[in-house]
């Protein structure tokens, strides 16, 4: 069962009594861009504050309204429904200004780089763009050894490279090869596999 420790109202700014140990701090740039966020969007998340009216959360948008002439400004506040105890006080607090869970960097640089500045909101890609660089470095390395079924000085190989799917079907239907494993290092995947006899045959 949950607990509905909270009830909406409609309040104006001014009647928001900021609380003096706020653990949230921002810096002046950052204001400036939460500013123009407010402006864009408006209160986006509710405030919350306690039954005597002290703000638990939204501290820094009340704060800029009043700084901007808006403690008139009327919008939604979550209200306790009773005066809570120092411990429930400093613990909403520290739930409503914190997340659970983390963000998916690369789902945030493929999908939101390209309209958001993500800058902007902290994001710091350099590690994850190291690891990518790695990753495709790691991918792009060719193996030490040709791939071949074989391994001997008696067998010669040629190796045919297939950029795609298409021409590796193309080339298989072609020679009447069968698909052969040969797995020389973990970075080495599936490939073909065709006596030479097989090949004089099918060019006759």
């Amino acid at each position: 069962m949950i607990n509905e420790l909270f009830q909406t109202d409609r309040v104006r700014v001014s009647e928001l009594v900021p609380h003096v140990k706020n653990p949230r701090k921002i810096k002046a740039e950052q204001k400036r861009k939460l500013w123009e966020r407010l402006q864009k969007y408006g209160m986006i998340g509710i405030p919350i504050r306690d039954a005597d009216g002290t703000l638990l959360s939204g501290h820094q948008r009340c704060e800029l309204l009043v700084q901007n002439g808006l403690g008139d400004y009327e919008l939604d506040v979550r209200t306790a429904t009773r005066k809570l105890t120092e411990e429930e006080l400093r613990e909403v607090m520290i739930i409503e200004n914190s997340h659970a869970g983390e963000f998916d960097l690369e789902m945030l640089k493929a999908e939101f780089d390209r309209y958001v500045d993500l800058g902007d909101f902290g994001f710091d890609f350099s590690e994850l763009d190291k690891q990518l660089a790695e990753a495709t470095q790691e991918t792009a390395q060719e193996p030490e050894l040709p791939i071949v079924a074989v391994m001997s000085e008696k067998y010669t190989s040629f190796v045919i490279v297939c950029p795609n799917e298409i021409d590796a079907n193309h080339i298989a239907e072609k020679l009447g090869i069968e698909r052969g494993k040969c797995y020389k290092s973990s970075k080495v995947g599936m490939m073909h596999v065709v006596d030479s006899q097989k090949v004089i045959e099918r060019w006759k």
